[in-house]
């Protein structure tokens, strides 16, 4: 299978031109699975130990950080990178209606193959529904485990094809005729909603993107498949 070879400008303006309507599309689309998707990925990465620093990559308008911002007692400095403007925009604007806290969100607007962060300056790493609009995915790691302090955690969420012949046939039906229409009634812009499916279709496997990370030199890698393989979140953490 490919990666993702369309031009990065014109899938950042697919994005902006999206971004008040995201969530909602997000939640039609997949029948609010995305939400108990997305928990089940901001536990698997806290384990028993919540963190101080968190990089949500591809953050969109924020699920993923703000979902963990509130599982946790701690203070926590997250950054949410992006590079759609206007996904960040919509973030911040639900950032408002967060608890007071102690905790610290910056937003930055920044290729993930090129973080603009130090060497090991943040103890855990997410990445939702973004590693397949990212041209090179093992440059994208690359960086992750840079910015990663010894021992931290990343995780992936990710959709992908089931394996069930049955699962993926209903899969790619939806994936080709639904997906397309609801998105174009949803947000006026069918384009973007054929480009996730072909972007489904055509992005490497689950134990591909694992066998990346352990060549970027991550361990304690596994894989958890989520209604079938509808959906898949990998795990990996930085040697200590």
């Amino acid at each position: 299978m490919m990666y993702n070879k369309q031009e990065p400008k014109t899938i950042q303006a697919m994005f902006d031109h999206i971004a008040k309507r995201y969530d909602l599309t997000n939640a039609v689309l997949s029948c609010y699975l995305h939400r108990l998707w997305n928990r089940r990925l901001v536990k698997s990465v806290r384990h028993t130990q919540p963190f101080h620093t968190l990089l949500d990559l591809c953050s969109g308008t924020g699920d993923i950080a703000f979902d963990y911002l509130r599982s946790i007692q701690i203070p926590c400095q997250a950054y949410l990178v992006d590079f759609s403007a206007g996904m960040l925009a919509h973030a911040r604007r639900k950032a408002a209606s967060l608890p007071q806290s102690s905790h610290v969100l910056d937003y930055i607007e920044a290729d993930v193959q090129s973080l603009p962060f130090s060497d090991q300056m943040a103890e855990c790493a997410t990445m939702a529904y973004g590693i397949r609009n990212v041209k090179n995915p093992t440059q994208c790691f690359q960086e992750v485990y840079r910015v990663l302090k010894p021992g931290g955690t990343f995780g992936i969420l990710e959709l992908t094809r089931p394996q069930a012949s049955i699962l993926r046939w209903g899969h790619q039906f939806y994936l080709n005729y639904c997906l397309p229409l609801l998105g174009k009634w949803l947000t006026d812009n069918q384009d973007a909603y054929q480009y996730l499916c072909r972007s489904i279709h055509t992005f490497i496997a689950p134990e591909e993107i694992e066998q990346l990370l352990q060549q970027q030199g991550f361990i304690s890698t596994q894989r958890i498949s989520l209604l079938g393989g509808t959906a898949t979140i990998l795990l990996g953490k930085k040697p200590s």
